[in-house]
Order: structure tokens, then C-alpha cells, then sequence
């Protein structure tokens, strides 16, 4: 067997295991395989194989997670999503797209979708069922909102798609921008599809409307949130407008906000999604591995024979939203897939590599509503005990899995064909 093979092989048993045991961070074993392989069947030295960790990335991930870790705990992200929430009172049928903008914003201004998510499930739903919304709408569109607004620069999901673009040479700012606005796009097109489809607008009568509403109303604006606001204001205006580097804004504003005593950085620290930081970290070590080998040119190959130029795109999102909807669509198929990429327009002769990028985040995204995924999970926990959870989830479910196929619909229309 070859080393190339080897290597491929250990990225298999990986995604396997992560879609078995979803309580093991599979990071680890990423980083134990890589070790494996490299040192004792490829011949590399252990200080080569260490070179593959993403220190960047990982630095970046902890900026930015320790400021919004910051905000949440002194309270500023629960008075944004309570000044939100009160928009909507008397009008119910609003309420699914309200807590979609607010999904999508909190997302894209940098906590990320699951700390999105994690924040507005708990309100979202109980809001829903006071409120004679769906449960079903309320939880696609959360979750929707929440990848809608995760490519954002500034936002984790974000922050690693643009480390993994940069190792294949994508280093335009625009793009950035553009890859976000797309599949902001795409994602808001599956969401207003379930409005209609599950009757977001239809409410259901003698409900009792308003409590977790009255209950969002009792917690005002401080000096400290004013300033923790314009802290994040000015790291997205930084990194958007004028090319600041995100690690650098992340940890100089999370400094000043702990300096002055506006957020405790101690708490923030205790905080941090260690486990998403080092699934992430373990998995580019193993890629890093698999591109020295030469493994990722074997499963270029494979795509390849199954794709062409013109339907590529549809491919790769069926593949990683099938994928998706058992592994971590940021820290398994995002950088498993997009260093494929340059290879597979090599190999079919042709192609968009933007839209291919596109077509990875959009597919491995669009299924998180499964409540097999982070998102769908915290959703369906958020429900009240009144309401009977089997019954959503196998309705999530089901609109999840069917979103691999839309996934791909969507692709072969707006990247492939146009």
C-alpha cells in the first residue's frame, strides 16, 4: 500500500469515527494519525509534521472567540437580542423572520452560528410556541440565519474558510466578501422556502403570547454594553473596510475591553470552544499531511470521475452536505474538501474555483439544520417540555437530509449554470 493511500485512508477512518462517536473530539485523533503516518510510514521528522498546525488560525480563533466570549458575559449579546425580539411584538408572524436577521447578524458580527445559535434557541422557541409559531419554522430559520451570517470575516466559520482559501491562493479581500454575500444569498433562499412550505404565517389561536417577549424587555443598555457594542463595531469596520487582520483587532480590542474592566478575560478565556479550536487545528494537521503525500491528489482523482466542469459545483455540494450531516461541516469537510479544489480544475480541465468554494461552504451548511448537527441539537433541546421533541426532530431530520439535495440544486442553477 502506498504512503498516499495511507495517509487518505487514515482521513476516512477519521470522518467515520467522527459520525460514530460524536462525543470524541476526533481533532486528537487527526493529530495522532498525522504523527503516525508521517513519522513512522512516510519518513518525516516530527518537527515537519508539527509545521502542518495552522498557528495562525488557531491564534485567530481565540481572539475572536475571547472577545464575543467577553460580550456574552457581560451581558451585551443578551440585550441585542432582547432589543431585537421586542420589533416583533403584536405581529407573530414576523417573529421567524426576526430571529433569522438577528441569527444572521450575531453570526456575522462574530460569535459565530453556534454561539449564535446557542443564544437565541433558548429565547426562540419558547417564543414560538407562546406565540403560535411553528417550531419547525422557528428552528430552520435560526439555524439558517445563523449560516448565513457565518462566512462573514470576522465570524469563525469565516475565519477558517479564509485560512483555507488563502492555501490555495485565493487572497483578494473581495472575494471574501463575495463568497460571504453568496452563500448568504443561497441560505436565505432554503429559509424563505420553509416559511412557505411549513406555513411560517399561519398562527395557531388562543395561544398566550408575549412572555419571553415581556421577560427581554426587563434588561437595558449599559456605558459598558454601549462600549462593548462599538469595540465589535470597530472590528468589523477594521477588517471589512480597512484590511486590518482579524487576530490582530480580535486581541487588541479583547486587551482594552479586560484593561478598563468592561469584560472579565479570565471568564472569557475558561469559555473558549477548546474542543471546535482543537477539532480544527487536528484536522488541517492531518490535510497538511495528506497534500505532502500526495493523497490529496487520489481524491481529486476520484471527484474528477464523477464531475465535469459544468456540473462540478452540484457535486461537491451533494458530497459535503452528505458528509455534513454526520461530521462538523467547519472542522472535518471544509478542510478536507477546499485543498482539493485547485487539484479538481486541474483535473477536469476547467472551472470556477470561487464557485467551487462556494459550493463547499453552501453544501456543507445548508444541512446543519438536522438535529444530528450542533445547531438542529440545541434547537430541539431549547423546546419546552410541552411539546412533543420526537415529532420535530424527525421533521428536522428530514428537512436536513433533504437539504443535501437542495444543496445541490442550488449549485448546479446559480454557480454551475449561470
Amino acid at each position: 500500500m502506498s504512503i498516499a493511500i495511507l495517509a487518505l485512508l487514515a482521513l476516512v477512518v477519521i470522518i467515520a469515527i467522527s459520525a460514530i462517536r460524536t462525543d470524541l473530539n476526533t481533532g486528537v485523533l487527526a493529530v495522532a494519525f498525522a504523527y503516525i503516518v508521517g513519522v513512522y510510514f512516510a519518513g518525516l521528522s516530527v518537527s515537519v509534521v508539527s509545521t502542518y498546525l495552522p498557528e495562525q488560525l488557531v491564534l485567530t480563533l481565540v481572539g475572536v472567540t475571547l472577545l464575543f466570549g467577553m460580550a456574552q458575559q457581560n451581558g451585551t449579546l443578551d440585550r441585542l437580542a432582547g432589543f431585537a425580539i421586542r420589533a416583533a411584538r403584536g405581529q407573530p408572524a414576523l417573529l421567524p423572520f426576526i430571529f433569522f436577521l438577528l441569527a444572521f447578524t450575531l453570526s456575522a458580527i462574530g460569535p459565530g452560528n453556534i454561539a449564535a445559535v446557542a443564544l437565541l434557541a433558548p429565547i426562540g422557541m419558547v417564543v414560538a410556541v407562546n406565540s403560535g409559531v411553528s417550531p419547525l419554522v422557528m428552528a430552520i430559520m435560526i439555524c439558517t440565519g445563523a449560516n448565513a451570517g457565518a462566512f462573514s470575516p470576522v465570524a469563525l466559520t469565516g475565519i477558517v474558510n479564509v485560512g483555507l482559501m488563502n492555501q490555495i491562493g485565493l487572497n483578494d479581500p473581495s472575494t471574501t466578501l463575495r463568497i460571504f454575500l453568496v452563500v448568504a444569498a443561497l441560505q436565505s433562499v432554503s429559509a424563505l422556502a420553509a416559511y412557505f412550505i411549513f406555513g411560517g404565517y399561519r398562527i395557531r389561536e388562543n395561544m398566550v403570547t408575549g412572555f419571553a417577549v415581556q421577560q427581554s424587555e426587563v434588561q437595558s443598555f449599559e456605558t459598558r454594553h454601549v462600549i462593548t457594542l462599538i469595540a465589535i463595531l470597530t472590528l468589523v469596520i477594521g477588517v471589512v473596510v480597512f484590511n486590518v487582520a482579524v487576530v490582530v483587532g480580535a486581541f487588541a480590542l479583547a486587551g482594552l475591553l479586560a484593561l478598563f474592566k468592561i469584560g472579565d478575560v479570565e471568564s472569557g478565556l475558561q469559555h473558549l470552544p477548546w474542543g471546535v479550536i482543537s477539532l480544527i487545528a487536528g484536522i488541517s494537521v492531518l490535510v497538511g499531511l495528506l497534500e505532502r503525500t500526495g493523497s490529496l491528489d487520489l481524491a481529486t482523482q476520484f471527484i474528477a470521475s464523477y464531475s465535469s466542469s459544468g456540473t462540478v459545483s452540484a457535486v461537491l455540494a451533494f458530497t459535503t452536505g452528505l458528509i455534513s450531516i454526520y461530521s462538523s461541516s467547519s472542522g472535518v469537510v471544509m478542510p478536507t474538501f477546499i485543498p482539493l479544489l485547485p487539484g479538481l480544475i486541474h483535473a477536469l480541465g476547467g472551472g470556477n474555483l470561487t464557485d467551487m468554494v462556494v459550493a463547499v461552504d453552501v453544501g456543507s451548511h445548508l444541512v446543519d439544520v438536522s438535529p444530528l448537527s450542533t445547531l438542529g441539537a440545541l434547537c430541539l433541546a431549547a423546546l419546552p417540555e410541552t411539546f412533543e421533541k420526537s415529532v420535530l426532530f424527525r421533521r428536522l431530520l428530514l428537512w436536513g437530509v433533504s437539504m443535501s439535495v437542495a444543496a445541490a440544486g442550488l449549485a448546479f442553477i446559480f454557480l454551475d449554470l449561470i
